[in-house]
């Protein structure tokens, strides 16, 4: 029965590419090897520099600074796809960004087939890489699952929540900053039928482990959304500690994949007044900018053409069709 959920679930696309020196290679406990790529956000001299970096570039970079958002993304995408909407992603919120693949995924479509468990571990292995070897803090980390991507970060979070110590240094742990969930679902069985409660086999238990979760935590849903019903939202928001609950951003009219031209203003500015109340204030130094324009106005004053914006419109709704 798993392994029959795991083969409707999981969808990789035909794998694109990325120019291979802009590549981060991971290997994870499971023994496969992930693709990941890194975009740097910097302000100085008030100029704004925002481009994605070789694995030889990124130490020299700064990775300690400011908030890095720790990237998973949906179903039927994968690095080469997801590129354009990461990269305004970066620029909008002035973060630093990592995403990965999942094993079976794009780059690594040769080290599936995928599975929850592998997911499990492909995070886990980009988390380590932004802790053990970038040294980024976990309180500058914020998860964002996009969709099928919330079940890793729920998991990521609750994990970094529950782990006292690090085994290897055995210094006191924390939490991730924050995490951010968009489109997520209960669980995937859910997705077909209110089942009432986990059942054996059910993949991704998001409802079962929000209560664990201890950074705090936003939810993005559109009200229109056709593969993961709106209420999914309304009944995780409900299942986060209130101590942890985050003004969610419920968009009316908005599908499952496409943050289209006219709400993303608007979505954006909500993720950054997120940002600034819950993750900033808690991260050493604050930020490393401050007099900026509300995103609503960068996005309408954005002229950088080394950032498409029709290219993130067009990625998103190509995929509107293939589900989580």
């Amino acid at each position: 029965m798993g392994d029959a959920v795991s083969t409707l679930l999981f969808q990789p696309p035909p794998p694109s590419k990325l120019k291979e020196h802009k590549i981060v290679w991971l290997k994870t406990r499971r023994g496969t090897k992930i693709p990941g790529f890194y975009i740097s956000y910097r302000r100085q001299g008030g100029v704004e520099n925002c481009r994605s970096l070789a694995a030889s570039e990124i130490r020299d970079s700064g990775p300690t600074q400011g908030i890095t958002i720790l990237y998973s993304h949906a179903n039927a995408e994968d690095l080469g796809s997801i590129y354009p909407w990461c990269k305004f992603l970066s620029k909008m919120l002035q973060v630093n960004l990592f995403a990965y693949d999942y094993s079976g995924y794009g780059m690594a479509y040769e080290s599936g087939p995928p599975s929850e468990e592998h997911c499990y571990a492909d995070i886990e292995a980009a988390y380590d890489f932004l802790r053990s070897t970038l040294k980024v803090p976990a309180r500058n980390i914020v998860l964002y699952g996009r969709s099928l991507g919330s079940g890793p970060s729920c998991y990521l979070a609750v994990k970094s929540a529950q782990t006292p110590t690090d085994p290897e240094t055995k210094e006191k742990t924390e939490p991730v900053g924050g995490l951010i969930l968009h489109a997520p679902f209960m669980s995937v069985f859910r997705v077909v039928l209110e089942t009432g409660c986990t059942l054996p086999g059910d993949k991704f238990p998001n409802i079962d482990l929000l209560p664990f979760v201890a950074s705090p935590t936003i939810l993005v849903h559109g009200t229109n959304d056709q593969i993961v019903p709106f209420n999914h939202s309304e009944r995780l928001f409900e299942a986060i500690n209130e101590k942890f609950r985050a003004r969610p951003i419920y968009i009316e009219g908005m599908s499952h994949n496409n943050v289209h031209s006219q709400v993303r203003p608007l979505f954006c500015d909500r993720l950054a007044e997120y940002l600034e109340q819950h993750v900033w204030p808690s991260i050493e130094g604050g930020r490393q900018t401050s007099g900026l324009p509300k995103v609503t106005r960068r996005i309408a004053e954005a002229v950088d053409h080394e950032l498409d914006y029709s290219e993130v419109e067009r990625t998103h709704r190509s995929r509107e069709v293939i589900g989580l």
